[in-house]
């Protein structure tokens, strides 16, 4: 394994650079955050796909996700490279040793995907501290315009959570206007408030 770690770091990067355009970010499981490249993963074990057929099929599922917005060149050229390393690095091995490489593959893609995925989240749950502070200044005039109590607001905000839409839909008064008007704030940066979905 020493021996082609290489190998397997370009797939999964290429794989890696693909899904940063793909649209689930926040799920949790690894079906759910990893679309087409987990059905590449299965597919490829049979052997019986070329890299051309395999990305047609890849491209076929992402465009079936109504939240893609068609695939950038950059994106598919970042499949195409996967897709023909993880091919290429398959028919080099006997297919005793498949399932193990895949595994890594998988796995490995796996973890960098959802590391992501909650780095984007925080960031996110930073810009709505910011503006909650920005219009409010101390956690208690927060508390007292949401009508909450003051320890799950906290002087530095830092209680508050990740605005998603699980959130926004309990939101009551003033809470719920607050969040409208962050919510067209982060669609005007060019992101949407997004719930981690319970796979």
């Amino acid at each position: 394994m020493e021996v082609i770690e290489s190998r397997i770091d370009d797939i999964r990067n290429a794989f890696d650079r693909y899904l940063d355009t793909y649209p689930p970010k926040t799920r949790k499981t690894k079906t759910g955050l990893m679309g087409p490249v987990g059905k590449i993963l299965q597919e490829v074990k049979g052997g019986k796909w070329d890299a051309v057929s395999l990305a047609g099929y890849a491209l076929n599922i992402h465009l079936a996700n109504p939240r893609a917005k068609g695939i950038s060149d950059s994106a598919r050229a970042a499949l195409d490279e996967g897709i023909s390393g993880l091919i290429d690095l398959l028919k080099s091995f006997p297919v005793a040793a498949h399932d193990r490489i895949l595994d890594r593959i998988d796995y490995g893609l796996y973890y960098l995907r959802r590391k992501k995925g909650l780095s984007w989240l925080e960031s996110i749950r930073k810009d709505w501290i910011s503006f909650l502070r920005a219009k409010y200044e101390v956690g208690r005039t927060l508390a007292e315009a949401w009508n909450e109590k003051f320890d799950r607001i906290g002087d530095d905000f830092e209680s508050i959570p990740y605005p998603s839409k699980q959130v926004f839909n309990k939101a009551k008064g003033q809470k719920k206007k607050d969040m409208e008007e962050f919510i067209q704030q982060s669609r005007l940066k060019g992101y949407a408030i997004e719930e981690e979905e319970d796979e």
